[in-house]
């Protein structure tokens, strides 16, 4: 059996899952002439095979534990240093603050590694290293597909650049969609155009490019939807563990930023990949972002309770045109427990189908020639919800009724959520949709910092992602900033602007690396995990608008404001550490100042009066 890098199977359309494996993965993998596989982790591990196969899989490789349901990983974008007070703490000479010693990891498109943002002036690269996981025919055994390239690697491509010659013979890696290149602008450009410099301009990059699901290409293709790229679970997971593993080799702080959601799956932070993010969550100096996504107004969640046992509560879906391919999942919140009745536009049904553990099960909707499957999950292995997934071949355009009835309920909460919206054709929606719990994962995972975003005076975007998470432990969003016409480089210089989600995720990536550097590199605080950092971003995040209660559904803990959260770790400072030695502290007739290490601090008197 050869190599994934090989795997015919999977170069040539055929889905690919992450599954979570005990025992000899490989060696059993290795014998199956239907599927390619190889690890990413001490438990995790991606597989390609036929849906069909994946029952027979199971058996034939005992090691498989769990094959997670294959969810659409979608870009999530529609000078940034103005923003929320960031310039107010980089021209402060006392922090000297720039991301200088801080890695930036990042999960998206690719980078355009000879744009003189990312580049030294004495011309070596500020990319560390590089993983392109579309690279072919890679004799590279430190990754299952793709190749890495490293910081020399990059720097001769460079200089080949700069001397005329190809630089792509050396790093044959390109961002052919500029989403990458556009986001690592935002948090990273050195300020070679003046109009550009990134949050974290003395930062280094730690790059990997996303493989393309071509069996998702060719779904879109097939559904007449434009083209966005769409990517795998197990691609995003494996470049996040990634960059986990440089991070550690290098022994250096780093910010992960997450450039793709989904909105497929639990919204709890349980499922499979949200819950490896959150083990990331113990590493010392390392932080993941991720934005809220921009399904807001997408109209492609639906909730809703059934009251009793024996209720029958419908949700009608309305489809736009007749596509080849569509599924989604309902979600029965646990310990409730429902059956599932499918009603076709001209009143044809599937009758209440009994959940039979893990069986598919058949229905022919023989007016609209719609073939449908149904599948549950009961209860589904990360989350103990009852998980219904509904699958259609060639479902036809109208309103489409979905009815629950109870089989047991406690207090009958339900969720439905629909591909990307990106991913559907125009109009294709819920009629009574719900654009609350709209967050995108992995940014409801547990460790992670979840970034709302809003536009110009501070006005809330339906498109937003909203809270709250499934989970009732845990609040998301974190908090927000600003998402709209931010100023960036592109793909072979030059700038333009860009909006969405991802921009508000790149802000924040930038802002944690300003802290990282000054908590881990320059030593006042080598205890940042991820959950101080966010307590400090939240600590910080300026409430002053009473029109709301926080935390709230739409923008978390309050709007971003990094001098806020500098203020915070100086009151910290203050009350913990022994002012006669620590401190210098002089009163002016207006403001109080004093310095904690390397920290400069000047607040107002009033401001003082009420720290104390």
């Amino acid at each position: 059996m050869p190599s994934f890098k090989k795997c015919s199977l999977y170069y040539g359309g055929l889905p690919n899952y992450l599954v979570q494996y005990r025992g000899d993965f490989r060696g059993q993998i290795d014998k199956v002439s239907y599927a390619c596989g190889d690890v990413i982790t001490d438990t995790i591990a991606v597989v390609s095979a036929s849906p069909e196969d994946l029952v027979r899989l199971a058996k034939d490789v005992p090691s498989i534990l769990y094959i997670d349901p294959r969810s659409k990983y979608v870009l999530q974008d529609i000078s940034p240093s103005s923003v929320d007070n960031i310039n107010a703490i980089k021209i402060n000479p006392y922090l000297d603050l720039n991301g200088r010693g801080v890695l930036i990891g990042m999960v998206d498109t690719g980078i355009d590694y000879l744009n003189e943002e990312f580049i030294r002036e004495d011309d070596t690269s500020r990319i560390i290293s590089l993983w392109d996981q579309t690279v072919p025919d890679s004799d590279d055994t430190s990754v299952y597909i793709g190749k890495t390239f490293n910081n020399e690697e990059i720097t001769n491509a460079v200089k080949a650049y700069r001397n005329k010659q190809d630089a792509y013979l050396i790093v044959p890696s390109r961002d052919e969609v500029g989403h990458g290149t556009q986001m690592a602008g935002i948090i990273g450009a050195r300020g070679y155009n003046a109009d550009v410099q990134g949050i974290a301009s003395g930062c280094e990059f730690v790059v990997v490019k996303l493989y393309e699901s071509m069996e998702f290409r060719e779904e879109l293709i097939a559904n007449g939807i434009p083209y966005t790229p769409v990517y795998n679970d197990s691609e995003v997971l494996a470049a996040i563990d990634y960059l986990k593993k440089v991070s550690v080799s290098l022994n250096r702080p780093m910010v992960i930023y997450i450039g793709v959601g989904t909105t497929e799956g639990s919204h709890d932070g349980n499922n499979l990949i949200s819950r490896y993010i959150a083990s990331l969550g113990r590493l010392r100096g390392l932080i993941t972002v991720a934005g809220v996504g921009n399904e807001g107004a997408s109209e492609g969640h639906a909730s809703g309770i059934i009251k009793q046992t024996g209720d029958i509560v419908s949700i009608e879906l309305r489809i736009s045109k007749e596509m080849k391919y569509f599924s989604f999942t309902i979600w029965v919140i646990k310990p409730n427990r429902a059956s599932i009745n499918v009603i076709s536009p001209n009143g044809e049904s599937s009758k209440f189908i009994k959940a039979k553990a893990n069986e598919i099960q058949n229905v022919n909707f023989v007016f609209f020639k719609t073939r449908m499957t149904v599948k549950y999950y009961v209860p589904e292995y990360f989350t103990g919800h009852e998980a219904i997934a509904i699958n259609f071949d060639s479902i036809k355009a109208g309103i489409w009724t979905l009815q629950l009835r109870g089989d047991y309920i406690t207090d009958g909460r339900y969720h439905i959520w629909l591909p990307p919206q990106k991913t559907l054709p125009e109009n294709t929606r819920f009629l009574q949709a719900d654009p609350f719990t709209t967050l995108t994962i992995p940014s409801t995972a547990r460790g992670v910092a979840t970034i709302a975003y809003y536009g110009n005076d501070n006005a809330l975007l339906a498109a937003s992602g909203k809270g709250p998470n499934v989970n009732v432990d845990i609040n998301n969003p974190d908090l927000a900033t600003l998402g709209i016409d931010v100023l960036t480089t592109k793909v072979g210089g030059g700038t333009t602007t860009v909006s969405g989600s991802s921009v508000a995720a790149a802000i924040i990536s930038g802002a944690c690396a300003l802290l990282l550097q000054w908590g881990v590199v320059n030593g006042n605080d080598k205890t940042m995990f991820s959950a101080k950092v966010i307590a400090y971003l939240i600590l910080g995040a300026d409430r002053s608008n009473s029109t709301y209660r926080y935390p709230n559904r739409e923008i978390g803990y309050g709007f971003f404001d990094l001098l806020g959260t500098f203020n915070i770790i100086s009151r910290s400072y203050r009350i913990n550490l022994d002012l006669k030695e620590k401190d210098e502290v002089s009163i002016e007739k207006n403001c109080i100042e004093y310095s904690v290490r390397n920290l400069l601090i000047r607040l107002p008197k009033t401001h003082m009066e009420i720290l104390k």
